[in-house]
Parts: structure tokens; sequence; C-alpha cells
């Protein structure tokens, strides 16, 4: 028995360039289109697995409101975990009892270049680091997996920015590559037959070999210290009325504790409490 969970952002997915493509209110058709696509690569996944061997798969929709994906859309043996708020965001719904996660659609943290649509959880978050070493989504969500869990991240497809990024923590994880990136909002996007037919045959070649699974566990000793700069003060002014965290200067705040779990929820609160600054802009 095989049990699997999918991270579903939408930034990384074929064909998303530009920020309007990201939320409805923007621009309807091209937001349904990037949905559109990034099922069909959810689907490509959960139909190459299941035919594998997979038992059960969960997928968490991880993109802004998190109600993006439509149950419909998806392969009916498929369990769907859809809206927010929820804890540990893009990893909620993750346990133990799964054998391996696989992020879908996902990007490059802030600041990256060349990276589409790059950004780490929210656009107010310049950098986030755990004991000195600086991670974007692909990262936090991966610790948070082999350090709470023992479950580790067996695929991540983006586009070249994030197949880089996660290489340097994951050199021997599988990647598929959706597009390159020329800049935040334009890229050369492959096919998306292609793609589609990347992902069947490297799920495919995964999960007949789940021993080489392991490779992928990160590890890092306890106690964590994360560290959450902001892109000005303001923003780092209204973390401050969260009480455990630790002002470092103008922009950065920190905190420190025993488990990842706590680190993944001091994150999130960060930037979940950042609307209360919305009016000062």
């Amino acid at each position: 028995m095989t049990k699997l969970f999918i991270s579903a952002d939408l930034e990384g997915a074929c064909g998303v360039t530009s920020p309007l493509h990201c939320f409805p209110e923007r621009d309807r058709p091209g937001y349904d289109g990037a949905v559109s696509a990034l099922a069909q690569e959810v689907n490509a996944v959960v139909s190459a697995a299941f035919d594998a061997g997979a038992t059960e798969i969960v997928v968490n929709d991880a993109h802004g409101y998190m109600t993006n994906l439509p149950v419909a859309a998806l392969s009916p043996r498929v369990r769907l975990l859809s809206g927010k708020p929820k804890a540990c965001a893009m990893s909620a719904g993750l346990d133990g009892s799964f054998d391996g996660v696989l992020f879908v659609g996902y990007h490059a943290k802030a600041g990256t270049t060349a990276g589409i649509l790059n950004h780490t959880f929210h656009d107010k978050l310049f950098d986030v680091s755990v004991n000195g070493v600086s991670y974007g989504e692909s990262g936090i969500n991966a610790l948070y997996a082999s350090l709470e869990f023992g479950v580790p991240v067996i695929l991540a497809s983006g586009d070249q920015a994030l197949c880089e990024e996660v290489h340097t923590f994951l050199p021997s994880l599988e990647t598929v590559q959706t597009k390159t990136s020329l800049s935040f909002s334009a890229a050369l996007n492959r096919p998306i037959e292609d793609v589609l037919a990347e992902y069947r045959q490297k799920v495919t070649a995964l999960m007949q070999a789940p021993e080489s699974w392991r490779q992928n566990l990160l590890t890092l000793e306890p106690p964590y210290t994360l560290q959450v700069t902001f892109i000005n003060s303001l923003a780092a002014d209204v973390a401050m009325t969260l009480p455990w965290l630790k002002r470092l200067d103008g922009r950065t705040v920190s905190f420190e504790t025993e488990r990842f779990q706590t680190v993944y929820q001091a994150l999130q609160s960060c930037y979940a409490i950042l609307s209360y600054s919305a009016y000062m802009e």
C-alpha cells in the first residue's frame, strides 16, 4: 500500500506567467486557464501513480484562497483538501501515514533572478531562513515533511528556477520543468502534452523504485531558529504584535523552538496577520 500527498500550487504550472493569472478577480479567463493547466498536471501525476500501484492520494490545494481546484476536475479516486485557514497551509493534512510528497506547480523563493512569480508565502516577505539558511516554500514544506513525519519529497515541478532551487537542498530529487522563465512575469512554456508525458514517465519510474525515496529525507538538529525579513518595517511592526517574536532589526523578526511544526505555524502567523497593515498603505 502506497499513500501519496500532493501539494498543488499554481504559479509553477505550465502557461502561468502573470500575476493576473493567479486570482479570479484579476483575470477570470486567465485564471481559469491556469487552473485547468494545474488540474491537468495533477491528474497526470495521479493517474500514473494509481496505475503504478498507489492506493491513496490526497491533494492539498495550496495556492491563494486554496479553493482553486474543483473536485470535478480531478480523478474521482483523489481526496481533495480545499480551503483555508488550515494550520501549516501548503502541507496541511500531511502526517506520518504518507509514504511520499509531491510538489506540483511550485515556484522559486522571493528575489530569485528569472524565477516566475517568485515569492515566499506572501508578497511582504523578503526572506525566510531556518538556522541561517534561506528557504522558499519548497524548502519549508520539505523540511516539515521530513522533520515532523519522516516523509520524503519525491518529485517537484515548476520553472527552471524552482528546479534549481530544490536541487540545492535535495540534489537527487526528480523534477519536471514546466517552462523557462525569462523574468518575474515572462516565460517560454513547454508544450503541455510534453509536460504531462514527463510527469507520467517520472512518476511511473518513481513508483517502481520506492527504496530510492528515503534519500530525499532532510535532517536538521533542533533548536530551530526562524528568521523572517519583511519588505518594510511596517510589516515587521505588525508582526511584532505576536508576543513570541523577537525583533532583530527594522525588518527582521526571529523565533526559536524545538519543533518544526511550530516554526511553520509561527511563519504562517507572521504573514497571516499582515492584513491588519493594509489600511496604512
